[in-house]
Formats: C-alpha cells, structure tokens, sequence
C-alpha cells in the first residue's frame, strides 16, 4: 500500500492510558490504516519522528469560538498548539437559535469581545432558523479543528420566547417550556452535544437598553433547567452549567440533577475546580461535590479545570471582575470615559463602590491591591508596581488610590491579576482528581482579558517534568480518549480504522518553549489587541483528518480557506 504519510520512529501515546509504544503510524484517506513497522513501507510523505511524542489531537472542551469561527474557521491560534477539536456553545450562549442582533448582544459582554468585532465576524451570516440548520451551515465551513457543539440555553429562550420574557420572565407557562424544549430537541436530533445554562448573575447583555440586564439562561426557574434536563437525560447527552459562584448551593442543585438513583444519570459538567485566591476551601469543596454527585447520588458529573496559572488582565474598569458586584457592574454600563469619570467622582458613589470592594465574602476575585500589579500606564513609574504599593507609598487609602488611577487614566491603565492556579503543587494534586477534566481554555472569548490556548501542553510539561503530577500516558489520556468518549465524539484515539487526527511534541521543548500570555494585535479583529499564547518548537505536526495543518512548525496556508476538521455530531443516545 503506498501511505499518504507514515510517522517513523516516535514514542505513541495512543490516548487510552496504556504505556506509550515506540510504533510506526500509516496514515492513507485521512484514517490510521495501519500502526505497525513501517521503515519498508512507501508514503507521499514520511516524518522522522525519533525522540518525538506521538499524541491524538488535543481536545478543548471550553471555548467560545462561536462567533470567530464564521470569519476565520481555521482557528489558528489554537491549531497550533496540537489541538484538534474544540466545543463550542458553552456558558448558556451560542449561534445556533435566535435572532442575529440579539446573538452579537449575548457574546459582546459576557465574552469581551467588541460589538464591532462581532458585527464583521457574524454580521448577515445568521440565515438558519433553527439548529439543525445551523449545523447544516456549520458542515458547509471550512473548519480548521474538527467542531462540537452545545445549543445554549439563552439562545433557546431568546427562539421559543418574545425577547422581553426570554430577559425577565422566571415563570412561563406549559406551552412556552414545551416550545423551548421542542428547540432544544431539533438541537439533540441533529447531533448536538446537549444543552448550556448559566446561573452566574453577573454575565449580562451588551446594550444601554438592556440596563445591565443578566443573559436569559439566569432567569430560569430550576424547574425549567430540571425539565430540560431530563430531555437531555433521555437521550444520554451533556449539561454544560456555569453554576452562580455566590451560590454555593446552585452546585448542590447541579449535583442532584445529575443524580442517578431510580433513573438515568444525567452527565454535568461545570465550571470551575481550580485553586481560587480569594477562598482556598474551594478546591476541597469540589472534591466533595462531585463525591456526593457520584458516589451517593449515583450521578455522572465533573468540574472543568485549568491547567495552568488563571491570569487575568484588564484595561482600567474594562474588567470581567468587575462584573460580580454592582457597582462594578455600573462603571461597564457606561460606554464612555467621561461617564465613567464622572460616577468614579460621586461621593456616594466611591462609598458604594469601596464598602463593595472589601466586602470579604460572596466573591471570586480575590481584590487583593498589592497582588494587582500596573502592566502599562502613561506614567512610566506605576509600571511593575502593584496598586497596593503605590497607595502605601503615597499614604493613601488603597482602595482610594485604586479608583483614582481608573477615575484619572480610564482603560489607559492596564494591570494583570493571579485570580487562581497561583500554587503549583496544589494544582497539580487538583488535577489529578478523578472527575476533574483539565481540558478547559476558553479560548476565543475575553481575547483582551486572558489566553490559555496551550493549557493542555503545560499539563502534559507537568506531567513530563514534575514527579508529583499525573503520568503523561494519563495527562494525554485525559485531554483525548476520556473526554472523547465521555462526551461522545468520534476521536481522541490512534486506532487502526480512526480518523488521523494526530500531534507531534518535542519533549525536549516542554520545559522552555510554552510562554507566557504575551498581547499582539490582531489583523483578523480590526488590529484590535488580543492575548495570545505561544508554544515554540514543542509542537511540530498537527495533523486533522490526515491533512496537514502544521508541518514542520509551520501552519498551513489553507486554514481559514480549506476544511481540515469535520463537524462531530454526539453518539451518545
């Protein structure tokens, strides 16, 4: 048989947490066709892989794409760093249902991406009228990674209701939860994952005439998520929540639904287990959640996490932290600087504003003035220095001086936080908890704000260098063939008779090469700047659906213009 390609020589972590194998991989029609000794065998394309990692494509299972996709479907950003499948409609919000006008408002502040961004990317693009004719639309792009997808629970509110209920409305009748659950069954028929919610009140609609109002999915009833559930139950598929962080007992809720005993389980899972600043019981709290979800409620539930630093930066007020207390909330209502000036000047309001900052409980940022530290300022002495310590050398009140800077120099004042993942050994641990799933970027969304593009590879950097953390035949497993079945997607493994999609990784590159997030503008948003991460030499094939998508550390010209990935539908029943 003449191969398309055949990999020599490397090290294959086949994604099922068997010790890796030194095997050779011949790759004919986009399939595996053969693993083997294949030095005699004949290939187009032959890859000396000595020394080199084999791995299946990377999975994401967070990302907010979405919108990106409908402009730049290549998704290079991520392609580069060996993944190749990303989830898409996560945190209750997705193209998939509903008006245009009231999409772009979904995604524009929950996300941080600028309305005018949107408007180029998705503007006039949103022709279907239901979700399997977005998924219709979705098999006719030219997918770089190969696409998953949930409907979110928003967008079902906003096509089964009138706009103003899909926003405030808690109590609906019969007939709108049936017509809310017809949408979401046209959704599972045509091979959709299943359903996001978000029950997080600070994620709002973008819009002065929305008045800082929270996305539709928050005003929902726990009987309408319960009642969409078991849709969801019936068929086998995934519930993707993002539970309310002021509400502890919103993850308890989550873990009942998942709960098996006397019927089906329902599959959860939710953000977030990481290392949280602001209240270290957190990671052990997780751990019992999902002990009682599955152990005494027989359910089938896991937290996404993060495999690396939670870093997160932010231009004056322009803040996602700002969001979780309302007087935060109030200063991104406001569209310009002198508004915002003028509130950061009312007496009653920096009294408000202050009392809220230091309130010690109900919140995830940690608001920790001396861990904030000035990234750019147009005075060059505040740069590299906390705002902690600048207000200490003044003798000033820190939250004082906090709000002065943001009063004087608005979104010029650009400062970078550690909200979680601050502890690496702890992390680590963290990780390794069984129902745990460290495959969570949220990659696409926030693109001013933070970038985790290559968390997968600083899991499998631990794991290569840190005799602590996880072995890497299970780092690779839980990034590929366990994420891959438990959501039920066709991918994730090296099989003879499976789709090549495939990563090649110098491990002799792990501990240097994966940056830091560094900010870049970016010509595909505007010139607009967005945070991105690099991986240097450490990847250098990607392989989709046995095409080439990197080669010798080169992405291919075609992404954005020919299909690498294929949309996977759900074969979960």
């Amino acid at each position: 048989m003449l191969f398309d390609t055949i990999i020599l020589g490397a090290k294959v972590f086949d994604g099922s947490n068997r010790p890796p194998n030194n095997i050779d991989i011949g790759i004919k029609d986009g399939l595996i066709q053969k693993l083997g000794h294949l030095s005699q065998a004949s290939a187009q394309n032959i890859i000396d892989a000595k020394g080199k990692w084999v791995t299946p494509g990377f999975i994401d299972i967070h990302t907010h794409y979405d919108a990106e996709i409908e402009a730049y479907p290549g998704l290079a950003e991520t392609v580069k760093h060996g993944v190749s499948t990303v989830v898409i409609g996560n945190c209750s919000i997705s193209l998939s249902a509903g008006r245009e006008e009231d999409i772009s408002d979904l995604f524009a502040r929950v996300e941080n991406l600028p309305d005018q961004v949107l408007d180029q990317w998705v503007g006039g693009k949103v022709t279907w009228k239901k979700p399997s004719e977005y998924f219709d639309h979705l098999d006719s792009v030219p997918l770089g990674p190969n696409v998953a997808a949930f409907i979110g629970h928003s967008n079902i509110r906003l096509a089964a209701l009138e706009k103003h209920k899909a926003l405030t409305r808690a109590r609906i009748s019969t007939a709108e939860k049936q017509k809310m659950g017809a949408v979401l069954q046209d959704a599972l028929d045509a091979g959709f994952l299943g359903m996001s919610i978000d029950m997080l009140p600070w994620h709002r609609m973008f819009g002065s005439q929305y008045d800082g109002a929270s996305i539709p999915s928050q005003n929902a009833r726990t009987s309408e998520y319960k009642f969409l559930a078991n849709i969801l139950r019936k068929k086998g598929r995934v519930l993707q929540a993002t539970p309310n962080a002021n509400k502890k007992q919103s993850v308890l809720t989550l873990a009942w639904m998942s709960g098996g005993i006397l019927r089906r389980p329902l599959k959860i899972t939710a953000l977030a287990a990481m290392d949280f600043r602001s209240n270290r019981l957190l990671t052990k709290l997780t751990s019992l959640i999902t002990f009682v979800a599955n152990d005494i409620f027989r359910g089938n539930f896991r937290f996404q996490s993060l495999a690396t630093a939670f870093d997160v930066w932010s231009d004056g007020c322009n803040t996602p932290m700002f969001e979780e207390f309302s007087a935060g909330a109030r200063l991104l209502d406001l569209d310009s600087s002198r508004d915002r000036k003028s509130l950061l000047s009312a007496p009653h309001f920096r009294q408000e504003f202050k009392r809220q900052w230091n309130r010690k409980f109900g919140r995830s940022f940690h608001r920790d003035l001396d861990s904030m530290k000035i990234v750019a300022s147009p005075v060059a002495a505040h740069v590299g220095q906390s705002f902690g310590s600048l207000a200490l050398r003044q003798k000033v009140d820190a939250t004082d001086y906090f709000m002065d800077l943001l009063k004087t120099y608005d979104e010029k004042i650009r400062w970078v936080a550690t909200v979680a993942n601050d502890r690496p050994k702890v992390l680590r641990q963290l990780l390794k908890k069984p129902y745990n799933f460290p495959g969570f970027s949220d990659a696409g969304a926030h693109n001013r704000n933070m970038a985790f593009q290559h968390a997968h590879l600083c899991l499998i950097r631990d794991s290569h260098i840190h005799d602590d953390a996880m072995p890497v035949q299970e780092a690779v497993y839980r990034l590929t063939g366990e994420l891959a079945d438990w959501l039920g997607i066709d991918t994730g493994y090296i099989e003879e008779g499976k789709k090549a999609d495939i990563c090649i990784i110098d491990p002799d590159k792990l501990a240097s090469d994966l940056s830091a997030p560094i900010e870049r503008p970016d010509p595909k948003a505007n010139g607009e700047m967005r945070m991105v991460t690099e991986s240097g030499a450490v990847v250098s094939h990607v392989i989709i659906n046995g095409k080439f998508a990197k080669r010798d550390g080169e992405l291919s010209n075609d992404l954005d213009k020919e299909p690498f990935g294929r949309l996977l539908r759900s074969q979960l029943n």
